[in-house]
């Protein structure tokens, strides 16, 4: 039987009606993969979290470079589709214009709300300033970290299990079903479906990543950059034994205690699990990385 490890991590970080609406969840998605980091298996429950409608400006970000984030591809712009030549009386109804991010919170729920029947992503779009949120997110999954107080969430159901073998604490593999769920949130939506719509809201999106003290123009690579982050987590497949530290598991391993925390959380959800993620991800690098979009 193999067994997995698991850790109790305390740290955070930070067109058509019909086709408009996976843009948003292009962010959601990456979202998505956070609820699971965020919802730390074993953790007592945390207090709720209380997040201002209007937080004060932040100081422009001064960080390290990066080169997994400095070196990750730009997501070219694409040229509007050609419309065929009509008839004056044909003539098209002009698009809808995006409303102002401060306005955009009941936009994005109308757009998500009847075209996914995920619980977790529900839950989500029951918060507010989803926008600024997601885009949070993602900028602390480029560096490998979580902004855990981000997302309302809820630990899985099911205890965390641990087998005991010589004094040594092990995972129990059966752990890994706990997070299927949110596996299953992660993956709904096709990669190219996303890829395809990112285009239409990306002027919101970049306005929300310059609020973070930010170039907006580097929202992309930030999108990019949390993808490699995550599929550079190494698929090794245990046993993996744990140490306790306080009430919190860690890895007993120094060299998988010290990876980044989005990449221990993949290793904790099991291999099939990790496959999944890992193989849509790569799916949706190439989707966005594409030129010019697919139907």
């Amino acid at each position: 039987m193999n067994l997995r490890a698991e850790r109790e991590d305390r740290l955070g970080g930070r067109n058509q009606k019909k086709g408009r609406w996976p843009l948003i969840a292009i962010i959601v998605i990456i979202a998505a993969v956070a609820v699971w980091f965020i919802a730390k298996p074993g953790d007592p429950e945390p207090p709720p979290v209380v997040i201002p409608d209007a937080p004060a400006p932040l100081p422009p970000a001064v960080e390290e470079e990066d080169p997994l984030i400095s070196a990750a591809p730009s997501i070219p712009e694409r040229e509007p589709e050609p419309q065929p030549a009509l008839e004056d009386e044909e003539q098209p109804a002009a698009p809808e214009p995006l409303p102002p991010l401060e306005d955009s919170d009941n936009f994005t729920r109308d757009l998500l709300a009847t075209h996914s029947d995920s619980d977790i992503l529900a839950n989500w779009l029951t918060s507010d300033s989803l926008l600024p949120k997601a885009v949070a997110l993602i900028d602390n999954l480029a560096k490998g970290e979580i902004a855990r107080k981000v997302l309302p969430t809820q630990a899985p159901e099911d205890p965390f299990k641990v087998v005991m073998e010589q004094d040594i604490a092990w995972l129990d593999e059966s752990n890994f079903a706990r997070y299927d769920t949110y596996v299953d949130a992660v993956t709904s939506i096709p990669p190219q479906t996303l890829a395809n719509s990112f285009h239409t809201l990306r002027p919101l999106l970049e306005t929300a990543y310059g609020e973070l003290g930010r170039s907006g123009a580097g929202l992309d690579q930030r999108i990019i950059a949390a993808i490699d982050r995550m599929l550079l987590t190494p698929d090794h497949n245990g046993p993996f034994a744990l140490e306790r530290e306080s009430v919190f598991y860690q890895f007993a391993d120094p060299s998988l205690e010290a990876l980044p925390s989005v990449q221990k959380q993949l290793l904790r959800i099991g291999p099939e699990n990790r496959a999944r993620i890992k193989n849509y991800l790569k799916e949706l690098r190439v989707a966005l990385l594409e030129g010019a979009p697919q139907q």
